[in-house]
């Protein structure tokens, strides 16, 4: 049986890291970030650090994935259950976590050191409306739906890194309407009959 106690130092250690890598990732490009650095400003030592992580891209990569994780939960729990319902269930708590967690999800969403992130992000936007896609256009194509979900996921990226990039201007609710709409109207013209 596990001991709360630990859990609770785990998650507080590995919170403190990557919490000092998102900071650092603001400050310096991440090629440039040595775990001294990490470890110095999570106030922890190395020996700490290599506990939890192998390397800075070992940190990274939790990183994502975390973000990735808590992507699909609310995708699982917000997915419309009629076709109807349209997108803004989906997309509103994930502009929402997108606000709430800016900086971790700016410097994801720019990462240059790996196409790692953006390639999962599409991923999980094809795995999870591919279904919805074929629920709302029964008759789409397989072809077809390649080209749209390539074309959407680079478009839903683009709109949250120039959503980030201009400090957020737009409302949570303006900007998942403009995702929802761009890609419901673009699903029209693939797919419909």
């Amino acid at each position: 049986m596990r001991n709360p106690k630990e859990d609770r130092r785990v998650r507080r250690t590995q919170k403190l890291l990557k919490e000092s890598l998102v900071q650092l990732m603001s400050e310096k490009a991440f090629k440039d970030i040595t775990i001294k650095d990490i470890t110095e400003r999570a106030d922890l030592n190395r020996g700490t650090f290599y506990l939890h992580y192998s390397d800075t891209y070992d940190l990274l990569t939790a990183m994502e994935n975390g973000v990735l994780e808590d992507f699909q939960e609310m995708i699982t729990a917000y997915m419309p259950s009629r076709p109807g319902n349209g997108l803004m269930p989906v997309l509103l708590p994930i502009v929402h976590y997108i606000v709430e967690n800016e900086q971790i999800c700016k410097n994801l969403f720019e990462n240059n050191v790996s196409n790692e992130f953006v390639t999962k992000f599409k991923e999980l936007i094809r795995k999870n409306g591919g279904a919805l896609i074929e629920r709302l256009y029964p008759a789409c194509q397989t072809a077809d739906s390649e080209y749209f979900f390539e074309f959407i996921t680079y478009g839903l990226i683009g709109i949250i890194k120039k959503w980030l990039d201009n400090g957020m201007p737009q409302t949570e609710e303006e900007i998942a309407r403009m995702s929802s709409d761009a890609v419901l109207s673009l699903a029209r013209s693939f797919f419909a009959a």
